[in-house]
């Protein structure tokens, strides 16, 4: 009787050979010179395709599947506390169940084995090893960047360094590998791509930075993720995160985009298509789309029908203009939108809609209509593409204020925890120089503490504590929107923040409102709806079209009823499918599953 995971192995390995070959087919059939010419098509196998460099490169190409585009990226942060959405996240809700099978989980390979099997077979290539070594630093990135997921989402997770061969059981059967394992192996592969990659290239692929990159991005979160649980060695892999961001920044390489408006540089620094914008200064990697070859994406459409609403909780974290919390103004908290955004860090206003303000397709005022909050995102929108589906606004997967912000934080943890130094001029190196684009004052050492962030992290601690508050506000503000909060509250095990009940925008009462100023009501606030309404004005009906957290007043609470859970350690991690446990009894559930 066949073994299903084997036969299931030997699919897969029949499958990425072919895919693999019908995209190297129609990559050179486009040449002059036809691979077809060459060798028949039922002779192109792995012992006369890795020729060449060339042939190298058209493999590698095949890895940037792995890529996310805009949608991913902007729609990113919707499993955080930045968001609030009806339906609700059950991630974000604690409300996950059990998957049965691989591809619900996530728990799927074949990538994996495309990038090993590459690993198995580069060598036979006529191309000096520098070459080689350029191509195996590609694939190793490309793995690394795999693990980093998988470990992110499940813990830990078998490591495989090469293809798993069929009959071979010791890896098809084989129990999790240790998280630090794997963490130690995806670090070696960024380092040795780090080394051998080549520093530039065309747009929108990996050079020696972006390997740097993901390097920074990576240690920051493995040194935090064991420092915050006292796991030791966490120490040398934060300092591998501040020396590979400061990598970046000594390069030469990368700027950050300001044209010197702080009230539009940050909002145009994400509506940018090719690589030749000004934007791409900023850019260490971008996910390029094509006007006129049609190649778009549907952004603005789903950020429509996704109803992407912004949580208070973001907003409140925006600092006022002059450098001190929102939250220490007295009344903030019955503030209404059309308050809000005054005198705020411009950053605000360049990610959530004002009521005040139509963009493109979007009107301020009717906020309601489609943001359940009332905080729309304008982030990454496109007001000249309101069409569905005609995006191509490139997205941005590294970008240089993301390594300012790895550098400030790895140090400052290390500082605080006695290891190394931080100072004022640390600040003004990362800290300072995004808030120079949008004209905020300075962030200085000796900040007081802010009792709302010390609150909602109190595990944090140390002779820095004040500067660490301030660097993560910072960074949730400044990647607000680019799929960040969640992986950071997981690694700071700041997870307790996702069951808190998550508020929009705030009414004093029932009635009318005049939301832009106009003069005009908007929006009417009613226990029914008037049989002769007013023309202009959307009606809600309290209790039904809308809930206020005091009944008739208070903060719009988007889902009255989630009743919603964060149990440590359980949803710190994914659970594995049941199908995967059942076929290899070696792999153990995790814990709370």
């Amino acid at each position: 009787m066949y073994n299903s995971k084997i036969i299931t192995m030997k699919k897969i390995h029949i499958i990425i050979i072919s895919g693999i070959m019908m995209n190297i087919l129609s990559l050179y059939s486009c040449k002059k010179d036809s691979f077809l010419t060459r060798y028949p098509v039922s002779s192109l196998t792995e012992q006369n395709f890795f020729a060449n460099a060339n042939d190298l490169n058209t493999y590698c190409n095949g890895l940037y599947s792995y890529l996310p585009g805009s949608n991913s990226v902007a729609l990113g942060d919707q499993q955080s506390d930045n968001y609030e959405n009806n339906p609700f996240n059950k991630v974000v809700a604690g409300q996950l169940t059990l998957p049965t099978s691989a591809s619900q989980a996530g728990w799927t390979w074949t990538y994996l084995h495309q990038v090993n099997y590459f690993l198995q077979n580069y060598q036979k290539a006529n191309a000096s090893q520098a070459v080689k070594n350029h191509y195996v630093g590609i694939a190793r990135f490309f793995r690394a960047w795999f693990y980093f997921d998988m470990v992110k989402k499940f813990g830990d997770v078998p490591w495989y360094g090469t293809t798993i061969l069929p009959n071979d059981d010791g890896d098809l059967y084989k129990a999790r590998d240790p998280r630090q394992l794997v963490m130690d192996s995806v670090m070696a592969d960024l380092t040795f791509a780090a080394n051998n990659i080549n520093p530039t290239g065309p747009s929108g692929t990996i050079t020696k930075w972006t390997a740097q990159a993901l390097l920074a991005r990576v240690a920051l979160h493995e040194g935090t993720f064991r420092e915050y649980r006292g796991i030791a060695g966490w120490q040398t892999i934060l300092q591998t995160a501040g020396s590979a961001a400061q990598a970046v920044m000594q390069s030469g390489n990368f700027k950050l985009y300001s044209t010197g408006n702080p009230k539009v540089d940050y909002l145009n620094l994400f509506l940018f298509y090719a690589p030749s914008d000004p934007q791409n200064a900023e850019v260490i990697l971008g996910y390029y789309y094509s006007n006129t070859l049609h190649v778009t994406n549907a952004l603005d459409g789903n950020m429509r029908a996704y109803g992407l609403s912004l949580a208070k909780g973001l907003m409140n974290s925006y600092l006022t203009i002059n450098g001190t919390p929102f939250t220490s103004t007295p009344g903030y908290a019955t503030q209404m939108i059309t308050q809000e955004f005054n005198n705020r860090d411009p950053r605000m206003m360049q990610t959530a809609l004002q009521p005040t303000v139509v963009y493109g397709d979007l009107k301020g005022a009717q906020t309601l209509g489609f943001a359940p909050t009332g905080y729309a995102q304008i982030k990454y929108y496109d007001p000249t593409t309101p069409t569905y589906n005609t995006n191509y606004n490139a997205g941005i997967d590294f970008r240089y204020g993301e390594m300012l912000l790895v550098y400030a934080e790895a140090k400052a943890e290390l500082a605080g925890s006695g290891t190394g130094s931080f100072t004022q001029s640390d600040l003004d190196l990362s800290i300072n120089l995004l808030r120079d684009r949008v004209g905020m004052p300075h962030l200085m050492m000796n900040v007081a503490i802010d009792p709302v962030l010390a609150a909602s992290y109190p595990n944090v601690g140390g002779s820095l504590q004040n500067v660490i508050l301030e660097i993560r506000r910072e960074r949730r503000v400044e990647l607000a929107c680019e799929g960040f909060r969640y992986d950071d509250l997981m690694r700071w095990e700041a997870g307790p923040l996702l069951a808190q009940q998550f508020l929009g925008m705030y009414f004093p009462g029932l009635g009318t409102y005049d939301l832009d100023g106009d003069g005009q009501p908007d929006i009417a606030l009613v226990t029914s709806k008037p049989s002769n309404p007013v023309s202009g004005v959307s009606y809600f009906v309290v209790g039904t079209d809308i809930h206020l957290s005091n009944g008739n007043s208070g903060n719009v609470v988007v889902n009255p009823t989630l009743v919603k859970t964060f149990t440590d350690p359980k949803n710190y991690y994914f659970p594995l499918p049941t199908t995967e446990l059942l076929l290899n009894k070696n792999l153990k559930q995790n814990p709370g599953w």
